[in-house]
């Protein structure tokens, strides 16, 4: 018996032991690690997916290319990497296996928005190219377009002003419309148009697709005239939650500066011109000096109070992500801060985007809600200008003053007539008046796919998007007393006043689609058709009160005033139908053919004007697929040309141009009324009349814009050198523009242009791009780009009846007749300068006596200008001297502030978890009118007066200063404050660190780098204003600096986690 038990007890012990190695055998079938190294070209290759093969499982090499990731013994690892051969590898058991990645032309494989599809980046035909999320997040800005300088040659990137909130200016390929404001691209967001820049945060992105060429950008039609940028933003992937946080603060400083002159300065040439204009005697500048005892103790830096150093600047995003078969989500949140460099600046923004996608059988449903919240303070216009024009020796001002007190009599009778109170009084106010501007934006949009077939696919897509602004603007009450306590009258300043604006935007859009896709051998052809509609209306109010109880008070409830003393509004719809069909058709991935149509109607033009029709074709030889090319086809790897032709249009001007606008304004009385001599007035109440605004032109028409493109790719030695060469023609038809009507009309000056078209225009360019990446030995990889860009813009026809155009703009801000200093006009570019030359400063009286003789009213110490030839005295046709005098004709062309060509360098490298990037971008060419260095020398504040010529220092070059505004030498529209605005600046360099994973697996983290950042930090040129990058909006102010709100240089340190 007792045998026996043991025997059981034996049995079961051997059946326990088999069970347990058999679990142990199941679980290692089950689950085994697995390690090893990847390298290329004999160096270990960081950051290399690794993923188990069917599953969600995955890991990624670190500094030294090592992996280790858990799999069973008959799984299969693949091993990926940007621009490297994908390779699977069966584990077989093993638990090291090492790999060698092989760079080839996987990126030729590349996945391109085109616009209503995408392509294969070996299958394009027209000028596009691609910036992706990580090449965004180098610069982490506040809008697309900073974040895009300096990376595609032909991209002009400009900042519109450093005011916190502004977008940058973009133009892609030159001017395309001689409208203000108008040469911008259209965004595309999703397959959702937009108008300007859509305001997403940098983090919701994943690529921007930039269509430069007319063949490319035709298939939007009359939107497509400035080029096309294409947004993607991020959508979920398949598997475990991914979590990414951004976190980033810094501070921002001005560039340079306006130089100005001290208090002891100022004194010494107010006193000097003072005895000088009136011949006083030694006592009687020694009164006035006693007089204005002020002048030597004060020494007021209005600088120091309107500029706020070291302003703070933050910017944080969190991005979840993540999804199962079937299903996917991606969520961002983002929120952006940014303090003015100037006081009553600053700007917030707040987004948020959540982007699902549904797949069942034969339905994909895609959908994205969006939320904007914004607020920006705006600073009174001009108040830059205030540290310019104001005097050292004027009191010290506070922020927040509601009254002056204690306004002397020196305040009062400053010497020069530049009427101290009117300044003293005008800047306390104007540092005091700002508006506030709170914005809300909504916008959803959804898009169904459906698979009619296996090569027939139909798709619905819808957008809407919905915003609100409203904008409080406070002029506040400013009370002035003398020493006695008494209110100095005239006072301006003594009237407070509100204004409240309300803007509404809503749009709709909607496009259907089919298309067809069918594979046959070697040929591959896509077909589609789409009907799109978009639908616009804008709705605008403003009104303003006087003399409220509280400067804190923001409704009209607070304002003494009974009645509103302005108000206006406007009220637009504009609607827009499309109809497009596009072939794609290539051969054996060698020979390739895209060619579309669209026809559009706007409602911005009449009837018989109303639709467009926009035509493209291009054609592409990938040379390096043909048999001839195999010798070389080591060294050069990809060889394509590229041949396209496109049209497009513009529709984007103010509306109703076509139809006669009336407003009010212009009351009548009708029959007789009895008339009070004593108020001078009728007793007889007027009748509400108008008066016609603007005139109708129902011959209105489309611009359009005519572009032929010719170009090449190249890729060298494994695709690590690659090439892209652009040359293009782009005719400009039709130009519009508001046009001056002639008195005789009645229908004359402020907003009452005439929209005509009046012109045509020419923009010829060449562009190139050059890169090369290197993953080298021991990790350390790096890469270098540079790129380039050059655009010839030339006016080829102007209307018979206005051959000339001065364009409505000034280089300071007193605006007069002599000012206006850029023009419209045949066989020159678009805004040229046209101004007198200068030919130094008149020093004696002999000068002076032979100068009269053009310019009688010429005085010592102005400036002398050059008596054109304009006069043909020996009748060969060539004018061959001047006509005696000084007038419109002397102006001569003086370039313009287009510049010659620009260029981009992109350096990056990486080792062992450090990065560093930077990039340069110069600007040759550019003609910059100083309007800050006018405004300063008309105020009497430029260091450059102390020197000016006097007749005791008639050796200057620097023309004299009379102590007024006016002065002939300071307003003229002279090429004397013309300057090169050629420069070189360091747009972009970070250094950044990425924590090992021995660290960061034990923090439970993917991902874990610290960075420092900085942009704009150097700039070499020589300007003398602020900042030689002249942008503002549009291109009647291109090359005008106007001395708005100066650039910024910002420097940044942040963190990013991945979960």
């Amino acid at each position: 018996m007792k045998n026996e038990l043991l025997l059981i007890r034996n049995s079961k012990l051997r059946l326990i032991t088999l069970i347990v190695c058999l679990c142990f055998g199941f679980a290692n079938a089950q689950s085994q690690s697995v390690s090893g190294m990847v390298s290329a070209d004999g160096a270990p290759l960081p950051g290399v997916s690794v993923v188990v093969k069917g599953t969600q499982t995955g890991t990624v090499t670190d500094f030294d290319g090592l992996y280790t990731i858990k799999a069973k013994a008959t799984d299969v690892l693949i091993f990926s990497y940007i621009g490297f051969a994908t390779k699977e590898v069966a584990i077989k058991g093993k638990s090291s296996i090492n790999i060698t990645l092989e760079e080839d032309a996987a990126q030729l494989d590349e996945v391109i928005v085109v616009g209503y599809g995408t392509q294969r980046k070996k299958e394009l035909t027209g000028a596009v190219v691609q910036v992706k999320s990580e090449d965004l997040a180098k610069t982490t800005t506040a809008d697309i377009g900073t974040a895009l300088q300096g990376q595609i040659a032909g991209v002009n990137i400009t900042a519109s002003s450093g005011q916190p909130g502004e977008e940058a200016n973009i133009l892609i390929r030159g001017f395309s419309s001689l409208l203000d404001g108008q040469n911008g691209p259209l965004y595309v967001v999703d397959g959702i148009p937009y108008n300007s820049d859509p305001q997403l945060s940098i983090s919701e992105i994943e690529s921007i697709d930039v269509l430069k060429d007319a063949a490319s950008a035709s298939i939007y039609g009359t939107r497509g005239a400035g080029g096309v940028i294409l947004i993607t933003t991020k959508q979920g992937k398949v598997g475990k939650m991914d979590i990414r946080v951004n976190s980033e603060y810094g501070v921002q400083d001005i560039t340079s500066g306006t130089p100005l002159m001290t208090s002891s300065q100022m004194t010494y040439m107010e006193m000097l011109r003072g005895a000088l204009s009136t011949g006083k005697s030694q006592g009687g500048v020694n009164a006035e000096i006693h007089r204005n005892r002020s002048w030597f103790t004060n020494d007021t830096q209005l600088e120091d109070l309107i500029l706020n150093d070291l302003a703070p600047i933050q910017n944080h995003s969190i991005n979840v992500s993540g999804g199962k078969d079937g299903l996917t989500y991606n969520f961002n949140a983002s929120f952006y801060d940014q303090a003015g460099i100037m006081i009553n600046s600053d700007y917030s923004r707040f987004n948020i985007r959540s982007n699902t996608q549904f797949t069942k059988g034969k339905w994909k449903i895609m959908t994205g809600l969006t939320f904007k919240r914004d607020e920006k303070t705006v600073p009174n216009y001009g108040v830059f200008n205030k540290i310019l024009e104001y005097k050292p020796f004027q009191p010290d001002i506070e922020l927040g003053q509601t009254e002056l007190t204690d306004v002397t009599e020196d305040d009062i009778d400053e010497p020069g007539g530049i009427g101290p109170i009117k300044n003293l009084g005008g800047v306390a106010r104007n540092l005091n008046t700002k508006e506030v501007r709170d914005g809300t934006s909504n916008g959803a949009n959804v898009q169904i796919d459906y698979k009619l077939s296996k090569a027939l696919k139909f798709t619905a897509r819808g957008g809407a998007n919905f915003s609100h602004t409203k904008g409080v603007r406070i002029i506040p009450r400013l009370d002035v007393y003398n020493t006695a306590g008494d209110l100095i009258p005239p006072n301006p300043w003594d009237i407070s006043l509100m204004q409240t604006s309300v803007t509404d935007n809503n749009k709709l859009t909607f496009e259907g689609m089919l298309n067809y896709h069918k594979k046959i051998g070697k040929h591959d052809v896509t077909l589609l058709l789409v009907n799109s509609l978009e639908q616009t209306e804008n709705e605008y109010f403003r009104a303003e009160k006087r003399d409220n109880a509280d400067a804190a008070v923001t409704v009209f409830d607070g304002y003494t005033t009974g009645d509103l003393i302005t108000s206006d509004g406007r009220d637009y719809k504009r609607t827009l139908i499309g109809y497009l069909g596009r072939v794609q058709y290539n051969y054996d991935g060698k020979y390739i053919f895209s060619g579309s149509l669209r026809r559009d109607g706007s409602s911005q033009f009449s009837p018989q004007n109303r639709w467009g029709w926009f035509p493209s074709a291009s054609i592409g030889w990938n040379v390096s697929d043909e048999p001839f090319w195999e010798p070389v086809k080591e060294t050069v790897n990809s060889f394509k040309i590229r041949v396209g032709y496109g049209t497009t249009g513009n529709d984007r001007f103010a509306s109703y141009s076509n139809q006669a606008v009336v407003d009010l304004g212009q009351d009548y009385v009708f029959g007789s009324a009895d008339v009070d001599p004593s108020l001078n007035s009728t007793t007889e109440t007027p009748a509400l009349g108008t008066t016609q605004e603007r005139y109708a032109n129902e011959n209105v028409k489309w611009e359009t814009s005519v572009e032929r493109n010719l170009g090449v790719d190249l890729a060298f030695f494994n695709n690590k050198l690659t090439f892209s060469n652009d040359v293009y023609v782009s005719e400009k038809k039709d130009l519009l523009f508001g046009v001056v009507n002639p008195p005789s009309t009645g229908v004359f000056g402020g907003n009452r242009n005439s929209i005509l078209n009046i012109g045509d225009m020419r923009n010829t360019g060449h562009e190139m791009a050059l890169k090369y990446n290197h993953h080298g030995k021991k990790g350390f990889s790096w890469n270098v780009g540079v790129t380039y860009a050059k655009n010839v813009n030339l006016v080829t026809k102007t209307s018979p009846n206005n051959p000339v155009i001065f364009l409505d703009n000034s280089y300071i801000s007193q605006r007069g007749p002599k000012e206006l200093v850029s023009v419209i006009r045949e066989g020159y570019e678009a805004a040229a300068f046209f101004l007198r030359e200068t030919d130094g400063v008149i020093k004696t009286e002999e000068e002076l006596e032979a100068y009269r003789e053009i310019d009688p009213a010429a005085s010592l110490g102005q400036l002398r200008y050059v008596d054109q030839l304009t006069v043909d005295t020996d009748g060969d046709g060539i004018p061959d001297a001047g006509d005696g005098k000084i007038d419109q004709d002397d102006k001569v062309y003086k370039g313009s502030g287009s510049e010659d060509f620009n260029m981009g360098l992109n350096i990056g490298a990486n080792y062992k978890g450090v990065d560093f990037s930077m990039n340069w971008y110069g600007s040759q060419g550019a003609e910059v009118m100083n309007g800050s260095k006018a405004y300063a020398y008309q105020s009497g504040t430029h260091a450059d007066i102390y020197y000016s010529w006097t007749t005791v220092n008639t050796s200057s070059d620097i023309p004299y200063y009379d102590g007024s505004p006016n002065t002939n030498s300071y307003r003229d529209a002279s090429d004397y404050f013309l300057e090169d605005g050629s420069f070189i600046r360091l747009r972009n360099v970070s250094l950044g660190y990425s924590f090992p994973r021995k660290i960061i697996d034990k923090m439970r983290l993917a991902k874990f780098r610290i960075y420092v950042q900085a942009q704009n930090a150097l700039t070499i040129t020589n300007y003398s204003g602020f900042d030689p990058e002249v942008g503002n909006n549009g291109f009647s102010s291109r090359g005008i600096d106007q001395g708005t709100y100066p650039v910024t240089s910002q420097y940044k340190v942040g963190l990013q986690l991945q979960f």
